[in-house]
């Protein structure tokens, strides 16, 4: 049946179709507007936003994005599976990863509605790789069967930049505080120990579990000095290099500084004190020794000076003294007097020597010596007069030699022995040992002694012991614990001087009542013991010609005088500068020149060098009341003849004199 509408049903359904077309261009146009907007979105924002499909894994769908990160342009990304566009690794997890889902997809379908999330890492165009955040969720058809996978992928490489940034300054920084030598501790206000490194664990003895959550009290040695510490950094909010002493956990002692700061929270409370502890014991105690050694040097030095002036007055003692008794029958009334008088001349030389030997400027015969030899020879001297003391050895049969001399190191154990036997004054027990021993550079640092091989003896009594102050005095000249009239205090002191006279040094440990002992290290020599050579005649006399040149007018005049006697034609100078000139006048005439070491404007080094200006084959015998270290032995390997140490005795003048005489072979050197 044919519908034939009226005129006015047509133009009534033109204008229905009309209204209805208007509607629908109106819902077009929203329509293409808003396709537009999120068109606009979609190809604007720096993510990537993807569809890819779940059966092939093929790209359905690539915003514009993908160029600027990627490097491709969206025709080419499309070309390209997602296999192509990620590392291995990414695609091999994320298969897996899709697998698991559409594996629980089968029996839970809430996953269809879950989104999914991790970060993958794709290879740009350029072959360079882009870690990004992927998000996604799976897309179904009206049954419900998954067709693709929609979702987006944020650039992400910055952030990884930084946080693997981060994990490196974590892990150096961990390891800073992993393997730091010193100490390094976080604690809590009230002193509970939240972190403490391996480096504190050792040094104070706790277990980490033990120490960790305890109170850090426990290792102060005087717990009040943590109200001072947290008093001043309270104040200044901070403590640098601040020395305190800790107890570590077998109760030992140790000096330390501690440099700590405020710890705060990621609020910016104070919650409490981070630093970092510094055990320096060893080094306090190195210094003291350093300090010991100097003021020991400077009290050497003194010591020599002293000695010198001494021997000088005693060599004009002895000068007049030997020629009175040369010239005094025996029977006379005086000559026992004289020989009294010559009896406390050697005393006072003795204690000079004494002197000078711990001013390190005694004369020394230096040879190979056998440690064990002369310990058992002082010690059979000793005993034979202390029945009381038991002596025990426990001697190296290996020991190496040293080079020494044997008189001085046979004194030095003597006054040990003598010094061990005062602290036992009811008998008791001395324990020899010797032991070879080798000693590193931070060993000897404090006693400015060269490393290597040393050869150690222990002399240790079972005596009174002393404190802290008696050890630190011990050796200096003059100092002693005993009554007056009882001890001149020079024993330890002489020991100190020839044990530094043969580079070696001396330590001692002693406790009160518990005894003492005493170390001394001297290097070791490689050669055996030499044979001694036999005694000179005992007066010797002359013909020659000698300048005698000293600034000590009486030491010139004793001296001429004994010269006279012996024979020899004597000149006399009383500076170096006229032993010049009258060196100069008669050079032809004079054989041998004495000459003083230490005279003022030209000393005997300077007046030396100016003779042998003159005469290179100059004979010069060294006269001086120091020692022969130092510059006499620098002289001597010069070129010098010999040497010669006040006072001295007509017979020992006659013999020093006769050998420098009679040496012919021309001893070459220089003068610096």
């Amino acid at each position: 049946m044919v519908d034939h509408p009226s005129p006015d049903e047509r133009t009534q359904r033109i204008s229905d179709l009309e209204a209805e077309n208007r509607k629908l261009r109106r819902h077009l146009a929203q329509s293409q507007s808003n396709e537009q907007k999120f068109r606009a979105m979609i190809e604007n924002v720096p993510e990537i936003i993807w569809m890819i499909s779940s059966v092939n894994l093929r790209t359905m769908y690539l915003s514009p994005s993908v160029e600027p990160m990627l490097g491709y342009s969206p025709e080419e990304a499309l070309k390209k599976s997602v296999k192509e566009m990620v590392t291995p690794e990414t695609f091999a997890f994320g298969t897996q990863y899709l697998a698991d889902i559409m594996e629980r997809l089968k029996t839970d379908p809430a996953v269809l509605h879950q989104t999914h999330s991790f970060e993958v890492e794709y290879i740009r165009k350029n072959g360079t790789t882009l870690w990004a955040e992927l998000t996604a969720r799976l897309v179904s058809d009206e049954t419900g069967k998954v067709i693709s996978i929609i979702g987006v992928s944020r650039d992400i490489s910055q952030r990884i930049v930084a946080e693997t940034a981060l994990k490196k300054s974590e892990e150096k920084y961990r390891a800073l505080f992993e393997n730091s030598r010193d100490a390094i501790y976080i604690t809590t206000m009230s002193g509970r120990v939240v972190e403490m490194n391996p480096a504190g664990i050792q040094l104070f003895g706790y277990p980490k579990a033990e120490m960790i959550g305890s109170n850090i009290c426990k290792i102060y040695n005087n717990p009040d000095e943590r109200k001072i510490f947290q008093n001043t950094i309270t104040e200044k909010g901070y403590v640098r290099d601040y020395e305190i002493r800790f107890r570590k956990k077998d109760g030992a002692c140790i000096d330390c500084l501690l440099t700590s700061t405020l710890w705060y929270s990621e609020a910016g409370e104070i919650i409490g004190y981070q630093g970092i502890i510094r055990d320096i014991t060893d080094q306090k105690r190195m210094l003291k020794q350093f300090q010991q050694v100097q003021k020991m040097e400077a009290i050497g030095t003194l010591a020599g000076g002293i000695a010198h002036n001494f021997n000088n007055l005693l060599m004009t003692i002895q000068g007049n003294t030997s020629l009175m008794l040369m010239k005094t029958d025996p029977s006379h009334p005086h000559y026992k007097k004289l020989r009294t008088i010559e009896q406390h001349i050697q005393h006072g030389s003795d204690l000079s020597r004494q002197l000078l030997g711990f001013a390190r400027g005694g004369q020394q015969e230096a040879k190979a010596v056998n440690l064990n030899l002369v310990a058992r020879m002082s010690t059979k001297i000793f005993a034979a007069t202390k029945k009381d003391i038991s002596v025990h050895f426990t001697l190296d049969k290996h020991l190496l030699p040293i080079t020494a001399d044997p008189g001085q190191i046979e004194q030095t154990l003597l006054n040990l022995l003598v010094n061990a036997a005062q602290a036992m004054p009811e008998g008791g027990d001395i324990y020899i040992e010797t032991q070879n021993v080798h000693l590193d550079q931070y060993q000897l640092a404090p006693y400015q002694s060269d490393y290597g091989h040393y050869v150690k003896i222990s002399v240790t009594d079972t005596g009174m012991g002393m404190d802290k102050a008696i050890q630190e005095k011990i050796f200096e000249p003059f100092f002693t614990t005993k009554d007056y009239g009882q001890g001149t205090g020079l024993g330890l002191s002489s020991v100190y001087g020839i044990v530094k006279n043969h580079r070696g040094y001396i330590t001692v440990y002693s406790e009160l009542e518990k005894g003492a002992t005493f170390r001394i290290y001297l290097p070791a020599a490689r050669k055996l013991p030499e044979k001694t050579k036999p005694a000179k005649p005992a007066l010797l006399q002359g013909h020659e010609t000698i300048l005698l040149v000293d600034d000590e007018s009486i030491i010139v005049e004793t001296g001429q005088t004994l010269l006279t006697e012996l024979g020899y034609t004597v000149l006399t100078a009383r500076d170096g500068q006229s032993g010049v000139e009258t060196y100069v006048r008669h050079a032809k005439d004079i054989d041998l020149v004495i000459l003083d070491l230490i005279m003022p404007k030209m000393n005997g080094k300077a007046t030396f060098a100016r003779l042998r200006q003159v005469n290179p084959d100059v004979k010069v015998l060294i006269s001086s009341g120091y020692g022969i270290n130092g510059q006499a032995s620098e002289l001597i390997e010069s070129g010098c003849r010999g040497f010669i140490q006040k006072p001295f005795g007509l017979s020992e003048l006659s013999t020093q004199v006769r050998a420098a005489l009679d040496e012919n072979t021309t001893k070459t050197g220089s003068i610096g």
